[in-house]
């Protein structure tokens, strides 16, 4: 029995350890599709301050170039905010799915505790 509860626990470790794997990357993606936004919204600052250093205006944006940039940054940051939305959900699934697996190792693991003790209170007897 001590046997297979091992290699129960070793298998419920290795699913937990690959679910927990999956809600990392999840994390991360999302967190580089935070970055993507963040470094877009400080593009505004940017384009301020270069304003500022010429005068309040230049060929840009006389040309229109600014307002096809917003146009077009607007557009750019829906896109990043639907995709971070999608991966926000997609975590939450996962953290689902890792909190089971957690529950089923810590499961097995209660079990060898008390396969443990249960042995332990065998051989006191004997």
């Amino acid at each position: 029995m001590e046997k297979r509860l091992k290699e129960l626990r070793t298998l419920t470790r290795m699913a937990l350890d690959v679910e927990m794997m999956k809600l990392q990357q999840i994390v991360v993606a999302e967190g580089k599709k935070a970055d993507q936004i963040r470094a877009l919204d400080a593009t505004d600052s940017e384009r301020a301050a270069q304003l500022d250093k010429n005068g309040g205006s230049d060929m840009a944006l006389y040309a229109g170039v600014d307002s096809r940039w917003n146009n077009w940054k607007q557009r750019e940051k829906a896109a990043l905010n639907i995709q971070r939305a999608a991966l926000l959900a997609k975590r939450d699934e996962q953290r689902q799915q890792t909190q089971k697996a957690f529950g089923k190792d810590e499961a097995v693991r209660r079990l060898m505790d008390q396969a443990a003790e249960d042995a332990k209170i065998k051989s006191r007897r004997a």
